[in-house]
């Protein structure tokens, strides 16, 4: 990063990121989960009692946390800090199991099925993830004299 160098960002710019994010950070979690079930022959949610649409519910609470903390993240990024904000990737990890937990607790889900699941456990990565990329993206954006990526097709218009 170019000390001192700071690019102003519009409110939409970062409300595109923060949207992108969560779109990715969901399909991560849709491919993890499939993989999964894959390779241990089980589902997310293999109580009898509870809908399948349980765990859209709960993914759907976890995903709006996230872009709380995301919307967190920006702002200290945009006040001068230059380093993710360690609580918010640690709150945003934590947070999608403890939503998780928590609300299969309330909706009647087994024990297998919320605090020993493999399926909780995936979702403190991709969470934490999230909140990095998100970082590192709106941070090149603002503390970098770099242009905009473009695409090879783009480029060749530059050279002639």
């Amino acid at each position: 990063m170019v000390e001192g160098a700071k690019r102003g960002v519009t409110r939409g710019y970062v409300l595109g990121l923060l949207g992108a994010t969560l779109v990715v950070a969901a399909a991560i979690v849709v491919a993890s989960w499939g993989l999964l079930a894959m390779a241990l022959g089980r589902e997310p949610i293999e109580t009898a009692a509870v809908p399948l649409w349980f765990g859209v519910l709960s993914i759907g609470l976890g995903l709006a946390m996230l872009g709380v903390l995301l919307w967190r993240q920006a702002i200290s990024l945009l006040r001068g800090r230059k380093s993710p904000v360690a609580g918010i990737v640690l709150g945003a990890a934590f947070g999608v199991y403890l939503i998780w937990g928590l609300c299969g607790v309330l909706a009647g889900l087994t024990i297998d099925d919320t605090w020993f699941s493999p399926f909780a456990l995936i979702l403190m990565p991709v969470w934490g993830i999230a909140v990095v990329l998100f970082w590192a993206v709106l941070a090149r954006r603002i503390y970098t004299d770099r242009p905009t990526p473009k695409w090879p097709w783009e480029r060749r218009e530059e050279r002639e």
